[in-house]
């Protein structure tokens, strides 16, 4: 028997079929984790095509010097400047160039600290994953994986309040995220912030070299901020507004329970509306 795209085996001959449940994969927990690796290998392949992504434009060419010889060109449809680096959004990457290496050493270090429960094994999708990393003549470039149809959220500004509601939602849960792994990232805004308005996920990008233990609620302060630059003037409900005005509860968890609830009172619960 075959196995399938379905959850189950396959006779190619007669066509009969066997499924698999969990309680028959209870003794077989090396099965187990091959077939879960075969179904995010499917699905993953499904996720990363770009051959509908018909946003990105080139909007201009940069060449670095590698420290191999080999010349490293980057077609990038925007980029960003930071104290320690440039970052470029290009078709199928997000290239940061530093001219010192230490910099280079501290991003990837401080994205090393996060850590993620084990329930959620889609969380990872919200932070930068590392491509390769490349040595040049001066300094550094670090590439990482751009998903399809992700894009900076200033791009999509300015938004009815229902698509921020969502937005709000996915920098809710990264900072849940940064929380469990007690950090602050201290560079949420409307630049580091990539969001898929087909499929309502986010991706925090942005300056890492300055990542900290946590120590205020400046994430969650910076999440109303860059929330309230992208939404439409004056449009949504009043909890909505409240919501913007308010100080961050005790925590990223606590504030996310309270996020709920304008959701729940303000928008008539979670509804996937479709980006117009």
């Amino acid at each position: 028997m075959e196995l399938g795209d379905v959850g189950a085996f396959a006779c190619p001959y007669c066509g009969s079929r066997f499924y698999l449940a969990d309680k028959d994969l209870r003794n077989h927990q090396e099965f187990r984790k091959k077939l879960l690796a075969y179904y995010k290998a499917k699905n993953d392949e499904k996720d990363i095509s770009y051959e509908t992504d018909t946003l990105f434009e080139k909007a201009g060419t940069v060449s670095f010097d590698a420290l191999s010889g080999q010349k490293i060109n980057i077609e990038y449809m925007v980029k960003y400047s930071y104290k320690k680096m440039d970052m470029y959004v290009a078709r199928e990457s997000i290239i940061y160039v530093f001219k010192d290496t230490f910099d280079a050493d501290a991003f990837l270090n401080n994205l090393r600290k996060m850590s993620f429960p084990e329930a959620d094994n889609k969380l990872y999708r919200s932070f930068p994953e590392l491509k390769t990393s490349i040595d040049l003549l001066k300094g550094r470039a670090l590439v990482f994986l751009r998903r399809p149809h992700f894009y900076p959220l200033e791009f999509f500004k300015p938004m009815e309040a229902v698509h921020v509601a969502w937005v709000i939602s996915r920098m809710e849960n990264i900072c849940c995220a940064l929380e469990y792994s007690g950090l602050e990232h201290g560079d949420i805004n409307e630049q580091s912030i990539f969001i898929n308005v087909k499929t309502h996920e986010g991706t925090l990008f942005g300056d890492w070299t300055g990542v900290e233990r946590m120590s205020t609620d400046g994430d969650l302060r910076s999440l109303r901020k860059t929330a309230g630059e992208i939404v439409e003037e004056n449009d949504g409900p009043s909890e909505f507004k409240e919501f913007l005005k308010s100080k961050p509860k005790g925590n990223a968890y606590d504030d996310f329970s309270y996020w709920d609830n304008v959701i729940e009172k303000g928008f008539g619960g979670h509804n996937f509306i479709k980006f117009k």
